[in-house]
Order: C-alpha cells, then sequence, then structure tokens
C-alpha cells in the first residue's frame, strides 16, 4: 500500500494530519469513515476526516467519560450511550459487575460495523450479554424512556460542532426537549456526562454550554482531559445532575483494569484552570 496523508485543517493558522495506509473507506447516509494504519501509533478512525481515536491514546478520553460519572454513583446498574459507535465507551462499561443492562444507541450502523470489523480491541465488549445495540436516532430513544437509566452518556461529536459555530441552533443532542428528556429518563442519584469541546479552540461554543447545562441541572461540573490526538491536546466535558453533588468517591473498578484513570485522576479532571473558570461567568 501507498501511505496516503489525511489533513485535518482546524483553523486558518492551525492544522494537523494523519499518515498511513488506508485499510477501509466506507460512506455511509451520515458520513464519510476511515480507518488507517499508522506505523506508531496502531489503526486510527477519521470521520469526515476529523481524527476521532487512536488505538494508543483512545483510552484516556473513554475512561475520562465512564469512570468519572460512575464515580458519582454508588451503584450503578444501568446505563444509557447516545453515540459512541466505536464501542470505547462501551467497552469501559462492561468492566462493572454490578451493572445490569447498557444500551447503545448509535445512529449510524456503519461506524459500529467498520469498528468491529477493523478495531476488534474496543469492541469486544458490544459482546457482552447485557449491550442492546439499538441502531437510530438516540435522541429519539432517550424519550421514549422513563427512569430507566443511572447514568447517560452522550459519546458525539454533535456538541463540538455546535461549540464551534457558537451559536445555539437546532442541534437534538443540545436542545430544550432533548435535556428534558434526560431528566426523565435518568433514574433518581443518575449522572449524565457530555462531551462539550476545547476551551482553548472553542471558547464561545463551551462557553455557551457551560452556561446552558449550568443554568438547567442544580448540579453541573466540567472536567478536561488531555487528549494527544484532538485539537489543542486538551478537551473537556461536563458532569449534571439535579440531584447528585457529583463528588467522584466510588470505586468501582480496580487500578489493573484501567490503562489512565484513577481517583486522583478523577479529582484532578474537576480541577480547572482559571482562563476555563472564567467560562463560566
Amino acid at each position: 500500500m501507498t501511505k496516503q496523508r489525511f489533513d485535518d485543517q482546524h483553523t486558518p493558522s492551525y492544522g494537523s494530519y494523519v499518515e498511513g495506509d488506508l485499510i477501509a473507506h466506507e460512506k455511509s447516509e451520515w458520513q464519510d469513515i476511515k480507518i488507517v494504519q499508522t506505523e506508531t501509533h496502531g489503526r486510527v478512525m477519521l470521520i469526515d476526516d476529523v481524527l476521532m481515536l487512536s488505538e494508543d491514546t483512545h483510552h484516556v478520553y473513554h475512561e475520562h467519560m465512564v469512570h468519572l460519572p460512575l464515580a458519582c454513583i454508588e451503584a450503578p446498574k444501568s446505563v444509557l450511550v447516545i453515540g459512541g459507535g466505536d464501542g470505547g465507551t462501551v467497552n469501559e462499561l462492561v468492566k462493572y459487575d454490578g451493572i445490569e443492562r447498557i444500551v447503545l444507541a448509535e445512529l449510524d450502523g456503519v461506524v459500529v460495523k467498520m469498528s468491529e470489523d477493523y478495531l476488534p480491541e474496543l469492541t469486544t465488549g458490544l459482546k457482552d450479554p447485557r449491550v442492546e445495540i439499538r441502531i437510530g436516532d438516540g435522541a429519539a430513544y432517550l424519550a421514549e424512556q422513563e427512569q430507566a437509566f443511572d447514568a447517560i452518556i452522550i459519546d458525539s461529536t454533535d456538541v463540538c460542532d455546535e461549540a464551534v459555530s457558537e451559536v445555539d441552533n437546532a442541534n437534538p443532542l443540545i436542545s430544550d426537549e432533548f435535556y428534558r428528556n434526560i431528566k426523565k429518563a435518568i433514574r433518581p442519584g443518575g449522572v449524565t456526562c457530555q462531551m462539550i469541546g476545547s476551551p482553548t479552540f472553542y471558547t464561545g461554543g463551551v462557553r455557551m454550554m457551560y452556561h446552558k447545562l449550568g443554568g438547567k441541572f442544580a448540579h453541573f461540573k466540567p472536567f478536561l482531559m488531555p487528549t494527544p490526538f484532538y485539537i489543542s491536546g486538551d478537551w473537556g466535558g461536563g458532569i449534571f445532575s439535579d440531584d447528585n453533588p457529583l463528588i467522584p468517591k466510588f470505586e468501582h473498578v480496580s487500578a489493573e483494569k484501567l490503562v489512565y484513570f484513577n481517583s486522583d485522576i478523577a479529582t484532578g479532571a474537576l480541577a480547572l484552570p482559571n482562563s476555563v473558570r472564567k467560562l463560566m461567568k
């Protein structure tokens, strides 16, 4: 194979690229998906030529998105993942012996199939008997639920797209209706986690999301995580709840099962730089 270069222009002044062998390429109804075999970082997934994950660093993102919110819940039994078709989030959830039900609601079945075919280490959890895979609109599925989940994890790129535009538009995953449905679907003491974006590059959009979530839920805490292959290397998310104080004090999974995350990381992720704190004012 001849190595190819895939460029991702983040701003007019800054960008990054991935170079390697294109081993799989599909165009679904929703997006363009590529799997590239690199020389030093394993396989990477690109969606619309934006880097989604690399085999050697994805655990930083996936472990934060799962273990931080669940560390705030004493006994999580049922979890909904909206997005996350690469399988990495579910892979972390199946490490919990006490979880009885995991629902993956992914819009694009092609992402799931390509991940199963070309990223097998990320998708082993999808074979767990506790996992239900529902291909279709995750927001529509959420709207049908009532006190069904102890945790909801929104693992989607849409909020990042929203942050780029810096405009509160009709994105279904940040709509008022979506958050009302979260309140309806979550059980007492439950926690939701949502990816937000880079406070370095998407300052306006991140500020908008901080104020939106802080205004809709009694408890909201932003967090930061190092993401080596994402734009700027820092990435932000948020955990929120109406009746959980969001203190990560429960260790459900032993450190031996995790690559990156631990209780000290949980505390540190919630410690915000002064520049990020200002976005909340």
